[in-house]
């Protein structure tokens, strides 16, 4: 839901209440009972315009995760690429995809339906791969070649059992020959630069993907979370959470400034390491992300029970086990292309920065360097800055 929906770089705080709207929804109108994924008839009762954005997200979503099981990592949006030779047709796929050590890449399109008949979305769908996908076979898209792609159609009419129709190509179509080498550099960094836009906001990852971001003058916090140290991702204080004034402001109190706000999205470390250094790597050069493989079926499992999720290209949701999980405070150098940690020093009253639990929004937050408050009696007021 977080990668599927936004052209533009996402804003973090946003796709948090966005994807909470779509699981408000999904757990108002899907049967989870049965073993079968299905719409519930409630779902009728939406305005057209919610129905129609809710089956849409939906069936992008399932389009996405059948990608992910196939062995694939998610790329971009198609529109955020450029094609030295266009095709004779304004029509395009939904997004892009790779599979780890190939050059090539596979185009996708979504499809979803709620009203249609079967035998009616399976010409939706191979309509779909006929005029969206197939036209840019066999071009350079961003520096890879696109050499087969899916119309991946999501028929939820039935209101018992949902159906994925697929619509591939059989014979995956060759560059040409007056081409250059397919090389995917540029096309990989795209899928991080989503993640950098879920985890930091969009001005860095715009700013990344011009080339004018300079990640050693970011300070960055890691957690160590199902054995592995995770880089996660951080968001302002919300301007709309709730705030506790005292009557002397300059003495105690609650500071805003004193909090980092975490959005759970977050980083393998190595995998994020690669990335670093891929932004700093020429197109024609060997790239650390080609050097990536994918996360672990173990690993994603661990995750899932949790209350996470880990995808197969190192993203992840981190569950709320995190709770009191030491925070390391780490500063990226670019002349030996790895995290280095930082020393911090932190108050008595507060031994080591740790992630604890705000009741007031549903994030993270992040406590360093506290100074302890003067004892004085507080007249609390609560309210929100808006």
């Amino acid at each position: 839901m977080a990668r599927c929906p936004h052209l533009h770089p996402i804003d973090p705080a946003a796709v948090t209440f966005e994807s909470e709207g779509c699981r408000h929804l999904i757990a108002k109108h899907v049967n989870e009972r049965p073993v079968d994924f299905s719409i519930l008839p409630s779902v009728k009762r939406l305005k057209d315009f919610s129905r129609t954005h809710m089956i849409g997200v939906a069936g992008a979503a399932i389009a996405y995760l059948q990608m992910i099981r196939d062995g694939y990592v998610w790329c971009d949006h198609f529109e955020n690429l450029h094609m030295t030779r266009k095709p004779r047709t304004r029509r395009s796929p939904d997004f892009v995809f790779s599979r780890p050590g190939d050059t090539d890449v596979a185009l996708t399109e979504s499809k979803a339906t709620h009203g249609s008949s079967r035998k009616q979305f399976k010409r939706t769908v191979e309509s779909g791969y006929l005029k969206q996908v197939e036209p840019h076979l066999g071009f350079e898209i961003s520096g890879a070649v696109a050499s087969h792609g899916f119309s991946m159609g999501s028929w939820m009419t039935s209101a018992t059992r949902a159906e994925l129709l697929i619509d591939h190509t059989a014979i995956p179509a060759p560059a040409g020959s007056d081409s250059p080498p397919s090389n995917p550099n540029v096309i990989r960094r795209g899928n991080y630069l989503t993640v950098l836009s879920l985890m930091f906001g969009p001005a860095i990852a715009a700013a990344a993907r011009a080339g004018t971001w300079v990640p050693s003058e970011t300070q960055f916090l890691a957690v160590h979370w199902l054995d592995r140290d995770w880089l996660i991702g951080l968001s302002d204080f919300p301007q709309a959470a709730l705030w506790i004034a005292s009557e002397d402001e300059a003495g105690g109190g609650f500071d805003s400034r004193h909090l980092r706000l975490s959005n759970d999205f977050a980083l393998e470390l190595g995998v994020a390491r690669a990335f670093f250094s891929s932004l700093a790597s020429p197109d024609d050069r060997s790239d650390p992300l080609a050097e990536l493989g994918r996360m672990d079926d173990a690993l994603i499992a661990r995750a899932r029970e949790r209350g996470g999720a880990v995808f197969p290209d190192g993203f992840a949701v981190l569950g709320k086990d995190k709770t009191g999980a030491p925070v390391t405070i780490l500063n990226w150098d670019p002349q030996l292309d790895q995290f280095k940690k930082e020393d911090v020093k932190v108050t008595g009253e507060l031994p080591e920065p740790v992630l604890q639990h705000s009741f007031e929004a549903p994030t993270w937050a992040f406590e360093q360097e506290r100074e302890k408050p003067k004892t004085e009696r507080l007249r609390l007021t609560v309210g929100r800055t808006d």
